[in-house]
Parts: structure tokens; C-alpha cells; sequence
């Protein structure tokens, strides 16, 4: 089976009694559409719990990650997301790849952040990606980018990894001068519909990406597990784009393209939601909170897709223009529509175990955050720290 045993306590109950009792218009209309889609919709009451990412972790110094986690901490979360690049830690080819003791490996900022978010008690949520050159044979994706978004040459490479990754924050294996920490998600790669984040998309007219995506998955997602049997595997890990273009494979037809190469059944399916309308407006763009029953339904028909849980591992509203898109909300809408994301019919239902806040802070390309790139509080930061209290994680999401 490819279920997680985890159930996540529900948000404190709406006053209105006609919500308590699930009969509000959104409710029924969210479950007739899905009827009409051929998805179950779970039982409401046992819905996602609200976890955080700080982008700026990954581009810290091991000796700042402290007081990124303290600030973090702050917040109230117990789930946080974090980026961890391949080529960080592995800047040169490891002689054994799947031994996190090789020499060639470099585990100070993994072990300073994954570790120490152990230990302030939260559970983190690690995502792979960004390869080393040696990986991708020199050879780079997007010009311009910092990060390198070709995809490895080897997908035996980047499994490898994983499974270094796995053992040494398995629970059991010591971390010198850390103890043991116990990391039980990983997702596989981020965003990997879009070209900017995996490298090439198209190849002579064809969509190639979801190929190379699911070679590396699946000899992944087995290694994972084989180094930490008590690992939750993620993959899909969805860009939040609607329609194919030349800069990658929108949201539906990414998962079509997975099925379509063999992803096998064995990990959970997360996806990214960034709408430009609040969520409790209908909508027929997809991905947004409206359109999450279209979503489910092509996840469904992936092997093993209707036990699979459905995580939103990144989801916000900005409050300023970016140089990705030019819709933007007022702080104090950003911080209602925060509320509103728990009203969904199903981020409230037990299929979505958790939605992740992006980001902590703002920066200049993204800001989505609950403070300001100066760091001052928006009003959707108390808001988070309710939300934290009365969503709060239970099962493997508890830390």
C-alpha cells in the first residue's frame, strides 16, 4: 500500500453552525463537482496542518542557521520545509555515493540545519535538487540561474544520494557531534514541470522532463526507503502552472506525462499553489485552491493514486508585484485569505495532511512572507501563529 498511516487534527470549528454541520454552498458544490469527477471526497474534520518554509535558509551559512531556525521556531510551526542542494554537499564525486561517510561528502549545512530543526522539535521536510556539475557531466541548465537545473546524467547518481541522505538521518545512525535525527520526509526535486528548475523540458518537439523525472524517482524512491524504513517519500512535487508553454508542462498535464512514463506507485504526491484569486472564489484555473478535485482526480489514476496523500508543500499569497507575476494582495487580504486556505473543502478533509506557508520572510523576487524583507510582522504572521495552535500535526508529521 502506498497510504500514510497519519491523521492531522482539524482546524477549530467555524461558529456557523451550518459550517460546523458541512452544508455550506462551497461544500456541496466542491462535492458534487468531485462526484462528477469520479473522486471520493474524505470525510471532512481531519484536515491539513500549517507548516512553514524560510528560503532563506538554503542560501545561509551553516554558522547562521541557528537564528534562521529560532526565527522559524518563533512562529509556532512544527513542520518546516527546507531546501537542501545536491551540490552542496556533494561537490565532488563521491567514490561511494550511497555512503554518507565518503570523504567527498560535505554534511556541515545538513547537519547544522536538518539537525537542528530536530532538535527545537519540529519535523523537517527536506527537498532535493540543484545537481553538482559532476552529475550533469559539466554541463548546466538555465543561463543565468544560480542553481543548476540540468537533471543528473545518472539517475543511479542522484538515488546514491538519497540514500546517503536517508541512512545518515535515519534515527539510528550517529551524526558525529549531533546524535541521531530522524528526518522522515523528502521530496524529489523541486518543481520539476518547470524548465528553470529541471533542464531540458522538450527535446526535439517532445515533452521529455516527466522521463527523466520519473527514471530519477523511481530508483529514488526505493533507495530511500531501504535506508530509512521509516522515510515518506514525496514525489510530483508540482510547479504551480496551468498550461504547457515552452518553460515547462502545466499542472495536469505534468501528471498525465508521470503516468505516461511509469512513475511507480510507493510515494505521496505534493504539488504548489499560488492563485490569483482567494480560495474560496471558484475558479476554473488550475492549480488553485477551487480547481484541488481536478487535481486529485488525475493524481487518482497515477499507480497507487488513490491512497496517495496530497501535501501542499508550498502555498501563499504576495503582497507586492514580482518578476514572475503581477498580481498582487494587501496584507491584510493576504492574511485572511490565510484563514480562508483551511475553509477548502479539501485542505479540511483527510486526504491533504499539510499545507506550507512560502515564505518566512520576503525577498525581493518573492514576497509571500509573514515578515518583510526589513523583517517587520505583516498581519498574516499572528495569523500563521493561530493557525499553528489549531491545526496542529499528528501521526509521521509530528516532529
Amino acid at each position: 500500500m502506498d497510504d500514510v498511516p497519519l491523521t492531522v487534527a482539524s482546524v477549530a470549528p467555524d461558529p456557523d453552525r451550518k459550517r460546523r454541520m458541512g452544508l455550506t454552498a462551497s461544500t456541496l458544490i466542491a462535492t458534487a463537482s468531485a462526484c462528477v469527477l469520479g473522486v471520493a471526497m474524505p470525510a471532512v474534520g481531519l484536515g491539513a496542518a500549517i507548516g512553514l518554509q524560510d528560503d532563506r535558509m538554503a542560501a545561509s551559512e551553516a554558522a547562521d542557521i541557528p537564528g534562521r531556525i529560532a526565527m522559524a521556531s518563533a512562529t509556532g510551526t512544527e513542520v518546516l520545509r527546507i531546501d537542501l542542494f545536491w551540490a552542496t554537499a556533494a561537490p565532488t564525486r563521491p567514490a561511494d555515493g550511497a555512503n554518507h561517510l565518503d570523504p567527498a561528502y560535505s554534511w556541515s549545512w545538513a547537519d547544522a540545519t536538518l539537525c537542528g530543526v530536530v532538535e527545537v522539535g519540529m519535523q523537517p521536510i527536506v527537498t532535493v535538487w540543484n545537481a553538482p556539475a559532476w552529475a550533469t557531466d559539466g554541463k548546466r541548465g538555465i543561463k543565468g540561474v544560480v542553481w543548476n537545473s540540468k537533471a543528473p546524467t545518472d539517475p543511479w547518481d542522484f538515488a546514491d544520494f538519497m540514500s546517503a541522505l536517508a541512512t545518515r538521518y535515519n534515527g539510528v545512525t550517529t551524526v558525529p557531534g549531533r546524535g541521531t535525527c530522524l528526518v522522515r520526509f523528502y521530496e524529489i526535486w523541486n518543481e520539476p514541470n518547470l524548465q528553470i528548475y529541471l533542464y531540458p523540458q522538450y527535446s526535439g518537439g517532445k515533452a521529455v522532463a516527466a522521463s527523466t523525472y520519473v527514471k530519477m524517482a523511481n530508483v529514488a524512491v526505493p533507495a530511500i526507503k531501504a535506508a530509512n524504513p521509516r522515510a515518506v517519500p514525496i514525489t510530483g512535487v508540482t510547479g504551480p502552472k496551468g498550461r504547457s508553454d515552452a518553460s515547462g508542462r502545466g499542472t495536469i498535464d505534468w501528471i498525465k506525462d508521470l503516468r505516461k512514463y511509469g512513475l511507480k506507485a510507493g510515494s505521496q504526491y505534493s504539488q504548489h499553489i499560488y492563485p490569483s484569486v482567494a480560495p474560496l472564489t471558484r475558479t476554473e484555473a488550475v492549480p488553485a485552491w477551487g480547481t484541488l478535485d481536478t487535481i486529485v482526480a488525475e493524481v487518482n489514476r497515477l499507480p497507487g493514486g488513490r491512497s496517495k496523500k496530497i501535501y501542499i508543500t508550498e502555498a501563499s499569497y504576495t503582497t507586492a508585484a514580482t518578476p514572475y507575476r503581477t498580481v498582487t494582495f494587501t496584507t491584510t487580504q493576504q492574511a485572511a485569505y490565510m484563514k480562508d486556505i483551511f475553509k477548502v473543502p479539501f485542505v479540511k478533509s483527510s486526504r491533504v495532511p499539510l499545507v506550507v506557508w512560502f515564505q518566512l520572510q520576503d525577498n525581493p523576487d518573492w514576497p509571500g512572507g509573514l515578515l518583510t524583507n526589513a523583517g517587520a510582522r505583516k498581519p498574516s504572521y499572528t495569523v500563521f501563529q493561530q493557525l499553528a495552535q489549531t491545526t496542529r500535526p499528528t501521526g509521521t508529521l509530528r516532529p
